[in-house]
């Protein structure tokens, strides 16, 4: 960061520390109020019990539903300052520090064209997308993208998968990286950090294409249909990048696929951009310093292939 930019930094540092303070206030207060509220309720029907007091089984399972959904709506309102909190210091640190790196878009709520992740082939079947912390530009000449993502499968879109197995099943948590513009790929192409973490889509992509094999198995375990487009993936210089991302967004493992004129990149993380826990939200704004830096380091990898 310039010295400009890391004092802009501390700035908005320290108003969100002054914002974390009130928002805990308010947790507190809001808090002690659900409190009381439960209590109150469970005291009411402890004593309702006690004097024998009865009523018919149906309305008094319509007081517990009433109660319970009463109960889990004072629970989100009592919440709600935490996420608009959050959302403040996104808002406020982000784009500062995105600012050192280039001319670039944030957006708290974004999330990569659900389209491009069906067309990367790297996730299997799922029925339910979430995304957000969206970072988008261009790069080296070629557009991309950057955010967090959740697939799931049998979720609540979903309800008759939830009725029929009875649970959700998570099929991917962690950051997508989608590039365009790259010279267009002869097929369908992938490079993995893990085999045994890209196993659930690769043995079904196997299944269904022959001409799919392991062409390379250096630093970046490679599969390709084509020669020339393994040869690509299995660049040092793109295996160094995928690495050093990898390190940046404390990820175990990543995957990497080429199709047509884009590729798409995954990264098993589970930290979220600046999750607002660290006591100094300075840190913080290093850590996505680091993340995205490492992230058009990547992409400048895969416009020199």
């Amino acid at each position: 960061m310039t010295a400009l930019s890391a004092r802009e930094v501390r700035e908005a540092a320290a108003l969100v520390r002054e914002r974390r303070a009130a928002t805990d206030r308010a947790l507190k207060r809001r808090g002690l109020t659900v409190l009381a509220v439960g209590l109150s309720f469970g005291l009411a029907l402890l004593l309702a019990w006690a004097g024998g007091w009865r009523m018919e089984e149906s309305r008094l399972q319509l007081l517990v539903v009433v109660g319970s959904a009463s109960f889990a709506a004072m629970l989100v309102w009592a919440l709600a300052p935490s996420r608009r909190q959050l959302l403040g210091e996104k808002s406020a640190l982000a784009p500062l520090v995105l600012e050192t790196l280039g001319d670039f878009d944030y957006a708290p709520g974004g999330r990569i064209a659900e389209d491009m992740l069906a067309r990367s082939r790297l996730f299997g079947r799922w029925s339910d997308y979430s995304g957000g912390d969206l970072v988008r530009g261009e790069h080296e000449g070629l557009p991309f993208g950057y955010a967090r993502a959740a697939l799931t499968r049998g979720g609540p879109a979903k309800l008759e998968s939830l009725v029929t197995s009875g649970k959700v099943k998570e099929v991917f948590r962690g950051a997508v990286l989608a590039v365009e513009g790259l010279p267009p790929a002869a097929g369908t192409a992938f490079a993995v950090t893990d085999r045994g973490r890209a196993m659930d889509w690769l043995a079904d992509l196997s299944a269904e294409m022959p001409e799919l094999r392991r062409r390379e198995s250096g630093a970046l375990e490679v599969w390709a249909a084509d020669p020339e487009d393994a040869g690509r993936l299995a660049r040092p210089e793109l295996a160094e990048a995928l690495a050093a991302l990898c390190k940046a967004a404390d990820a175990g493992s990543a995957e990497l696929g080429l199709h047509g004129t884009a590729a798409l990149v995954k990264l098993h993380t589970r930290r979220p951009i600046l999750p607002g826990i660290a006591e100094d939200p300075v840190d913080e704004a290093r850590d996505l310093h680091r993340e995205m830096k490492a992230a058009l380091a990547l992409v400048a990898a895969l416009a020199r292939g």
